[in-house]
């Protein structure tokens, strides 16, 4: 069998990701999506070191308890993707690397969800050892939820990445509309303080935490322990408007849903310093 080499099927791609965007877009698919920025494989944020609020005492918006209690941690400064994980970039790792996924074991591919004109879409269908895969190719590491939670909510423990209160549209959540993962970085109000980009709408997140109680959490849950894996941020599918960015719900490390992922990785002192500077 002739095995295609990696140039060749990158200019293939890109070639079908040309035409598709020749394609017009009707005059109510202009209006309904919003611009889309230059998104740069890869960039990420860095995040200072320093103290901020996680967890949620809320009961109406962690009706099952698994946020509490909100409280105080301080983090080392770190450094944080700037936008989801692509089809584009993963296509690109898969290429590279000749990874195959969980997924693709079991004929529930990734690649099904993969179309030309979706290059920038959040890549979804990754198991969380795909995703953990990705990022160490990459000389990188899944964030703790932690990290991912400061990153999103800034110091002051905000409820959504623009403030306290909800506004339509501002996210790619229900009440949007769209229904599905939408390109990364089309919601320009969906950007925490620090730059990074849908934290709360898209789609969920795979992060390197196991599901463990908060301390001071004294709830019972038969799943807390070393078995599953934290999952943050809302999605396409839930209301932003009833939820939070402190909302945070597991999953088997071998789950294959509309889960996505970004990756992180450590501060040096030089890099720490320079987060600390004033600005």
């Amino acid at each position: 069998m002739t095995r295609i080499g990696y140039g060749a099927l990158l200019l293939i791609f890109m070639g079908l990701l040309a035409c598709a965007k020749k394609e017009e877009a009707t005059p109510s698919e202009e209006a309904a999506a919003p611009e889309r920025p230059t998104i740069t494989p890869g960039e990420m944020v860095l995040i200072p070191a320093g103290e901020f609020t996680f967890g949620t005492d809320d009961s109406q918006v962690d009706r099952e308890g698994l946020a509490k209690p909100e409280q105080k941690m301080t983090l080392p400064a770190f450094w944080i993707d700037k936008y989801e994980v692509t089809n584009r970039d993963y296509l690109d790792f898969a290429i590279k690397t000749q990874y195959v996924g969980e997924g693709d074991k079991e004929g529930r591919s990734w690649r099904t969800f993969f179309t030309a004109e979706k290059a920038l879409y959040p890549v979804v269908y990754i198991t969380w050892n795909d995703a953990a895969a990705y990022c160490k190719a990459q000389g990188k590491r899944l964030p703790t939820e932690f990290e991912w939670e400061k990153a999103a909510r800034g110091t002051d423990g905000r409820r959504y990445p623009w403030g306290n209160q909800w506004e339509t549209n501002k996210s790619n959540t229900y009440e949007a509309g769209f229904l599905q993962p939408m390109a990364v970085g089309q919601f320009a109000d969906d950007v925490s303080v620090y730059g990074v980009h849908d934290m709360l709408g898209n789609v969920q997140e795979w992060t390197d935490s196991w599901f463990k109680p908060y301390k001071g959490n004294t709830k019972k849950n038969e799943n807390w322990g070393e078995r599953w894996r934290v999952v943050r941020g809302l999605s396409y599918g839930f209301y932003g408007s009833r939820g939070s960015l402190a909302i945070r719900s597991a999953s088997l490390p071998n789950a294959l849903y509309n889960y996505g992922f970004r990756c992180a990785k450590d501060a040096t002192p030089e890099e720490a310093a320079r987060a600390a500077a004033p600005k």
